[in-house]
């Protein structure tokens, strides 16, 4: 699996884990983008982000308004080339202190990003879609079909 993330907005130097089925792919700063190749089968996955090593006095409040944060945004995941658009809003957020943030793209406290999601990437996207909007009652053979017409690509560009 081929996993690129894009960051922005980071405000002093936050720190991040960024994790696949609970295995680590990188620990440190957070950079505007990131690129990684998994080895998986077909099947279930999370990704996981970590916002660590917030401290207290990395938040600077004047006037009860914060004017100064570690912080940082989520703003695009990538799953083997397939931008998972309004689908990165499928996940939740999880403070360090346990409160849960459905569709939270900002990581101002410690905590983690969790998106749940399934490997052949393009099947999970369009039934998810299907069952989030209910507007594709074809979804799945529009994906058998298109299976179908890659492995064909696939053999005539071999040839």
């Amino acid at each position: 699996m081929k996993l690129q993330l894009k960051f922005n907005n980071q405000s002093s130097n936050p720190s991040c884990a960024i994790k696949i089925n609970n295995i680590e792919l990188y620990r440190g700063t957070v950079k505007n983008e990131y690129e990684f190749f998994i080895e998986s089968a077909n099947g279930p996955c999370e990704l996981l982000i970590e916002h660590w090593g917030k401290l207290p006095e990395d938040t600077i409040v004047e006037n009860g308004v914060i004017v100064k944060d570690k912080s940082f945004e989520l703003e695009k995941v990538v799953i083997d080339d397939y931008d998972i658009e309004e689908l990165i809003w499928e996940s939740e957020f999880v403070s360090s202190d346990g409160a849960v943030y459905p569709s939270c793209l900002f990581f101002g406290p410690t905590g983690s990003y969790v998106l749940k999601f399934y490997t052949p990437v393009v099947r999970w996207m369009l039934e998810t879609r299907h069952n989030k909007n209910n507007n594709d009652p074809h979804w799945e053979e529009d994906y058998n079909y298109w299976t179908e017409a890659c492995k064909v690509l696939t053999q005539i560009s071999n040839k």
